[in-house]
């Protein structure tokens, strides 16, 4: 089975780039993660995932980057390129692949709409 990873330039991966999206970004609260949204100064949208030892160990935390980054690579992303950060809460944990596709959806609309 072939790897399905994301290339280098879909992750955020500096501190100042995550810093940006914080600093600048609309927040939406959901019932799975909360999600960041800053316009992107690149050419595609970018995620940066931020778990803390607070959803659980380091499986835990793996499992839900896991599941965030194959709903960010299986959505469709329309409009302007934008930087996300995604902060999964521990439902995200108990939910099935289309229900964290539909909040992702709709989270991304209201972040997106607000800018």
């Amino acid at each position: 089975m072939a790897a399905q990873d994301l290339p280098a330039d879909r992750k955020l991966r500096r501190r100042s780039e995550f810093q940006h999206v914080f600093d600048n970004g609309r927040r939406t609260h959901g019932r799975f993660f909360t999600l960041i949204a800053a316009p992107s100064p690149m050419t595609v949208t970018r995620l940066g995932i931020v778990a803390s030892r607070k959803l659980g160990g380091a499986v835990v935390r793996n499992r839900a980057k896991r599941l965030i980054r194959e709903v960010f690579r299986t959505s469709i992303a329309g409009g302007p390129p934008q930087d996300l950060v995604v902060i999964p809460k521990n439902a995200l944990l108990l939910a099935d692949v289309e229900g964290l596709k539909r909040e992702y959806a709709t989270a991304l609309r209201r972040c997106v709409s607000k800018t």
